[in-house]
């Protein structure tokens, strides 16, 4: 089952930078609030992304859909870091492999920037390996998040029924119950330590 991108007209219609954009900075809050294995990684690359997308010389469409298809799975991973039980809910492998997608993908892009007619003969045979590459990585992990999230509720993030700003504001609930916990935790250890030192008076 393919990973299917958000309708045409949601992102080539509009801008990228404006659709992807809030979503990296939730991204970015939630690793400083956290700091999830290769998320920061993650937000990077799909920053350097949007940018590169913006200048390619060749292949304008495939570049252009390629991009399109991480949006939905950005929203996955905050979702799902958001409306776990604890913020670490992904297994690290598996944020190592989409930051390894998202590489592959910006290296194809950036070489689409290059309008040099004959070193792009010399490599076509490389990049249509690459994308294809990026292509299966794509839908590796868009199969893993509707094996975990369900195909209806992937499909409703991808489509943007879920957007960045609600994702942000869960984001913000969750740090503010993490900060509260933290600080009874730490309430609970300052009494049971003051209650030692009284024994040992």
């Amino acid at each position: 089952m393919s990973l299917r991108p958000p309708p045409t007209s949601v992102l080539l219609g509009g801008n990228i930078t404006s659709q992807l954009t809030p979503i990296i900075t939730v991204l970015n809050e939630l690793d400083e609030s956290f700091g999830p294995p290769y998320l920061n990684i993650i937000s990077s690359t799909a920053q350097a992304l949007i940018t590169a997308v913006q200048n390619v010389k060749r292949n304008k469409t495939e570049c252009i859909q390629l991009v399109e298809r991480i949006h939905g799975i950005l929203h996955a991973v905050v979702y799902l870091h958001i409306k776990s039980e604890t913020p670490r809910t992904l297994p690290p492998e598996t944020l190592s492999y989409i930051g390894k997608t998202l590489y592959k993908m910006n290296t194809f892009v950036e070489a689409q920037q290059d309008g040099n007619t004959i070193k792009h003969f010399f490599r076509q045979s490389e990049m249509n390996t690459l994308l294809k590459e990026c292509d299966a990585g794509l839908r590796e992990v868009g199969d893993g998040f509707k094996r975990e999230l369900g195909t209806v509720m992937f499909n409703r993030i991808t489509e943007m029924d879920i957007n960045a700003d609600i994702m942000h504001k869960e984001l913000l609930e969750l740090v503010s119950k993490m900060s509260d916990r933290s600080s009874s935790v730490m309430t609970v250890c300052g009494f049971i330590l003051a209650e030692h030192i009284d024994i040992y008076i």
